[in-house]
């Protein structure tokens, strides 16, 4: 077989010939064996490369050496040493036990609200309470962003890919909030069992295609947002892209049931985020994935907010795009200034609509307050350089506000990038006055930003404002920096040094 050989993994490893079936190999299903996938992509379609064993090895290795060299000291919870709570019978491994339901029994025994459980399920059923209160925000409503995971929990799950998933994620959530070493290791170590299973779980044609695998692939993204699993700057970012890819595969016609919808509503939120960091149009940006939205059991404004927003990115990566792979002309820049326009009248009216509608129940969608308002926030950080910040009702209003904030002012910072573009190729031509971007704009943007975070801080967000934060964070930052504006650039760095170090979740930038 030649070296570059287009065929699968596994045929190109047994040296016969592939018949390149997408997603997986036929030959492969035919000998029995699992198809892990292919080296590169094929136009138009999408390929699943199989990296749990190489992923596993990484994490186990680096905690292996970490466990080796840290002097345990006694966790915030006061449990006992996991070795009290397991005890290794003959032909079981010590992971396999230290995963087991001895460790949920052992970690629940031994928490002074808690006594005398020893039923699998109702230790599991405990963790993932914990779990809920320490990530879900308080008073949360039935935002479809939020609410699939009260969906997951209540499900009758079997696939071991999800089961592992969740407990990883249940895990390295209640242990970052409590700062437990114990727990966190065992999340890392259900990590790894997690990626195996799903690997698995792709490699079969019968459960890659199934809710449940979609829904553990979604619930590993979350898992990489923690320091303790996403040891790699863009872990969280490969997590989201796999997601996009599985439901690419699957196509919009086939997730028809409430927990796909609710999957697919979940993953375009993410899908947002990370399209805007790498400047590129996500599979969610495309027609007939923007319809499919509307098709889920909760439609409501950030329904409409995301059928907008998750079209910029492509707008970036089309600027980008200028000189290189697209001439460089007046023509070219005034097609994507009229596209660039239509979507900020789209969200600009979204948002004015917003308004509207607290306006008309007699409230406000948010508040501006003292900083002292925010006590918890307050307590970590003593910079004062922002004597205010914006109080909201509920998380889910507060991350959509930002969201939103976020998006414009990436879509105004192309747009002002275009008109420098464009005036370049013509001296005599200039923005008129209605459209230009002055730099006081761009400003209120980032200040609104960052008049956001003390919320994000206070434990009605919980774990999930403290992932919410970080792309505005590192927006404002670089925002500051990159204009000298040395006095509000230094609060960022010290606040996401202090989310870092938060009392309930050490999340890792998105």
């Amino acid at each position: 077989m030649p070296l570059r050989s287009s065929g699968c993994f596994t045929c190109r490893k047994r040296k016969i010939r592939c018949d390149e079936t997408r997603p997986h190999c036929k030959r492969c299903g035919t000998h029995g064996v699992p198809c892990p996938g292919y080296r590169t992509d094929k136009a138009g379609g999408i390929e699943f490369k199989d990296q749990t064993t190489d992923t596993v090895k990484r994490a186990t290795d680096f905690y292996r050496a970490k466990d080796t060299a840290i002097v345990r000291k006694p966790p915030a919870l006061q449990v006992t040493s996991v070795t009290s709570w397991s005890t290794p019978t003959s032909g079981s491994s010590p992971a396999d036990s230290l995963l087991g339901e001895d460790f949920l029994r052992g970690y629940f025994n031994n928490m002074s609200s808690l006594s005398n459980i020893s039923s699998p399920g109702i230790n599991r059923s405990q963790l993932y309470s914990s779990f809920m209160d320490v990530y879900l925000p308080r008073n949360l409503s039935d935002l479809d962003h939020f609410s699939f995971f009260h969906t997951l929990v209540d499900l009758p799950v079997q696939q071991p890919a999800l089961v592992e998933a969740l407990d990883a994620l249940s895990l390295v959530a209640v242990g970052s909030m409590n700062q437990d070493r114990v727990v966190l290791n065992q999340s890392v170590r259900k990590y790894g069992n997690a990626l195996s299973s799903l690997g698995k779980a792709l490699a079969r044609p019968e459960t890659a295609g199934s809710d449940d695998t979609l829904a553990a692939a979604t619930v590993l993204a979350s898992c990489a947002l923690y320091d303790e699993i996403g040891k790699q700057e863009d872990a969280w970012g490969k997590h989201v892209i796999g997601g996009q890819q599985l439901i690419a595969t699957r196509g919009p016609e086939t997730l028809k049931s409430k927990l796909a919808l609710l999957l697919f509503s979940n993953t375009r939120h993410g899908a947002l985020i990370w399209a805007l960091i790498e400047r590129k149009a996500p599979y969610m940006a495309r027609p007939d994935w923007r319809a499919l939205a509307f098709e889920a059991p909760i439609v409501d404004n950030s329904t409409m907010f995301y059928d907008s927003a998750i079209q910029i990115p492509g707008l970036l990566q089309r600027f980008d795009q200028l000189g290189e792979t697209v001439a460089l002309s007046a023509e070219n820049i005034d097609d994507l200034l009229r596209d660039c326009d239509d979507i900020e009248h789209n969200l600009r009216e979204w948002f004015l609509d917003w308004k509207i509608q607290f306006a008309l129940q007699g409230t406000d969608l948010y508040q501006e307050r003292s900083i002292d308002d925010f006590p918890t926030f307050t307590r970590r950080v003593t910079d004062r350089t922002f004597e205010t910040a914006f109080m909201f009702d509920q998380f889910p209003i507060a991350y959509l506000t930002s969201v939103y904030w976020l998006s414009m002012y990436y879509l105004r910072f192309n747009i002002q990038s275009l008109h420098k573009v464009r005036h370049d190729l013509d001296r005599s031509w200039f923005p008129d006055s209605a459209s230009a971007v002055e730099e006081e704009e761009l400003s209120t943007w980032i200040l609104n930003l960052c008049r956001c975070i003390p919320f994000f801080c206070e434990p009605i967000s919980s774990s999930t404002g403290h992932v919410g934060m970080f792309l505005p964070l590192s927006t404002a930052a670089g925002y500051f920096i990159q204009r000298a504006r040395w006095r509000e650039a230094k609060p960022q760095a010290w606040h996401r040094r202090e989310a870092n170090d938060g009392e309930q979740a050490r999340p890792a930038s998105a």
